[in-house]
C-alpha cells in the first residue's frame, strides 16, 4: 500500500510541473514490458522533432500519470515511474504546456566565465561538468546522492575535506575516462610524462525526462600532439534523489590514425572515486554474480559492479556502474579497489588473469586496435542509490538498462 501511495503521489507532482495540458494528442504508444518490474525506467523509441511541438509529454491513457520526455537526436525519451511484470499500458504523446520561467525538471547551466556546467535536477544540484585547460581531464565532481551527500572524493578540487590518508592518486578525480596506454602513451596518471584530455567543444541541453553533455574531447601527447579523438555524452535522467541514473557515452575515433590500447589494470572508461569515509574496512564491493569484496571482484568480468558503504550519520549510499551488453568484450572486468577505485576496463587481461578465478574465463591478452578512420564505442549506466545493493534493488536496474520495456506506434 506505502508503495501505491508513493507512486500515485509521484504521479500527481509529475502532473503539477507539467502546468496546464493543451488539448493536442500528437501520436498514440503502446508500451510493453518484460518478465521484470520497472522502477523509473528510461523507455525510448524513434521519432523526429519535425513531427512535434516543442514540449511533450506521454500519458498514461488508464492512469492519466504523465511521463515526462525529451525529444532530441531522432528518439524520444521517456520516464516510466512504474511498470509491472508483463505490463501493457496504452498511452498517448500529448503537447503541454510549461509555465513561463519555469525550468525543465532537469536544468543544465553554464557558469559565468568558467569552464562548468551544472547539472540541476527538480532543483538540486546533481553533479557539473569541469572541462577547463587547468586540468589534465574533464570530469564530474560533485556527484551527490540523497540529501545532497556527496557519493565521491573531493580531492583534489578541495582538499580540506579530505583526510591526509586519501589524498592519494591525484588523477582520480570524482568520475572520469580516461585509459593508461594509448599508442604507448599514458592517458591515465598525471607525471611529467603523461598526455591530457582537451575539451574542443562542449554543447548541452535540458529536458524534463534528461539532459545532456556532449564533449568532443582529445586525447594528446604532453606535447600537445594528438593521438585520438573522443566524443563523450552524459546523460542525467529525472529520477528520485535516492535513485539518480546518468548514461555515459563514449566513442573513440582514430581519426590520426591507428590507434593501439596497450593491455594494462591502470584504466577505465568510466571510473569513480569514492568518497573516503565508505572505503577501506568499511567498503562493501559488489558484483552481479554476487562476489563480495575486493579480492574476488578484482578483475572479475560481471555485468555491473557496486561500491557502497554507510556514511556517518546519513545511512548507506552507494554507486554501480552498468555495463551494457553491446559494449566490447561484454561483461566488463573490473579495476575496483577497497581505498575507492572504481573503473570499467576491458582491456586489462594480462593483470586480470594473474586471478585463479579468472585462469581459463578470460583471454591472456586485451590489446586492441582500432583502424585508422575507426570507431570503438562504449556505453554505461551509472546508478546512485540509497541503501544496500538488495535495498537499492541493483540487479533490477540492471535488467532495466539492459531489457527496458519496449514501446511501439499504434496503429
Amino acid at each position: 500500500m506505502r508503495s501505491l501511495v508513493i507512486l500515485l503521489t509521484l504521479s500527481a507532482a509529475l502532473l503539477t510541473m507539467f502546468g496546464a495540458l493543451a488539448d493536442t494528442v500528437v501520436k498514440s504508444i503502446s508500451i510493453e514490458n518484460g518478465d521484470a518490474p520497472r522502477r523509473h525506467v528510461p523507455v525510448e523509441i524513434a521519432l523526429e522533432a519535425k513531427e512535434m511541438p516543442a514540449t511533450v509529454a506521454v500519458k498514461n491513457m488508464e492512469t492519466s500519470a504523465l511521463y515526462p520526455a525529451t525529444l532530441r537526436n531522432g528518439a524520444l525519451v521517456f520516464l516510466v515511474d512504474a511498470m509491472e511484470a508483463g505490463a501493457k499500458i496504452k498511452g498517448e504523446i500529448i503537447a503541454v504546456e510549461q509555465t513561463e520561467g519555469e525550468a525543465p525538471r532537469v536544468n543544465l547551466v553554464k557558469r559565468p566565465d568558467e569552464d562548468v556546467v551544472d547539472v540541476h535536477i527538480d532543483g538540486k544540484l546533481f553533479t557539473a561538468y569541469h572541462y577547463g585547460a587547468q586540468w589534465r581531464k574533464p570530469f564530474l565532481w560533485p556527484l551527490n546522492s540523497e540529501g545532497g551527500v556527496g557519493i565521491t572524493r573531493d580531492y583534489p578540487m578541495e582538499e580540506e575535506s579530505t583526510p591526509r590518508l586519501d589524498r592519494d592518486h591525484p588523477h582520480h578525480k570524482s568520475l572520469w575516462t580516461a585509459y593508461g596506454e594509448v599508442n604507448g602513451y599514458d592517458l591515465w596518471a598525471e607525471g611529467a610524462d603523461a598526455g591530457n584530455q582537451r575539451s574542443k567543444d562542449v554543447t548541452f541541453g535540458s529536458g524534463d525526462a534528461y539532459g545532456w553533455i556532449r564533449s568532443a574531447n582529445m586525447w594528446e601527447t604532453k606535447e600537445g600532439a594528438p593521438i585520438i579523438e573522443e566524443i563523450r555524452e552524459y546523460r542525467f535522467y529525472a529520477t528520485p534523489e535516492n535513485a539518480r541514473l546518468l548514461d555515459v557515452f563514449v566513442t573513440f575515433k582514430a581519426s590520426q590514425g591507428e590507434v593501439f590500447f596497450s593491455d594494462t589494470k591502470e584504466g577505465g572508461i568510466v571510473s569513480v572515486r569514492m568518497r573516503p569515509d565508505i572505503c577501506r574496512a568499511k567498503a562493501v564491493i559488489t558484483n552481479a554474480l554476487g562476489d563480495v569484496g575486493e579480492e574476488k571482484a578484482w578483475g572479475k568480468p560481471s555485468p555491473w559492479c557496486d561500491f557502497s558503504g554507510e556514511v556517518p550519520g546519513v545511512g548507506w549510499r552507494g554507486l554501480t556502474i552498468f555495463d551494457n551488453p553491446a559494449n566490447l568484450r561484454h561483461p566488463s572486468s573490473w579495476h575496483v579497489r577497497n581505498y575507492g577505485l572504481m573503473g570499467a576496463n576491458a582491456f586489462g587481461y594480462s593483470h586480470f588473469n594473474e586471478k585463479e578465478y579468472n585462469r581459463g574465463l578470460i583471454p591472456e591478452n586485451g590489446d586492441y586496435t582500432i583502424p585508422s578512420g575507426g570507431e570503438l564505442s562504449f556505453a554505461y549506466r551509472v546508478y546512485v542509490h540509497s541503501g544496500s545493493v538488495q535495498e537499492a534493488e541493483v540487479a533490477r536496474r540492471f535488467q532495466d538498462y539492459a531489457t527496458p520495456p519496449k514501446a511501439y506506434f499504434a496503429e
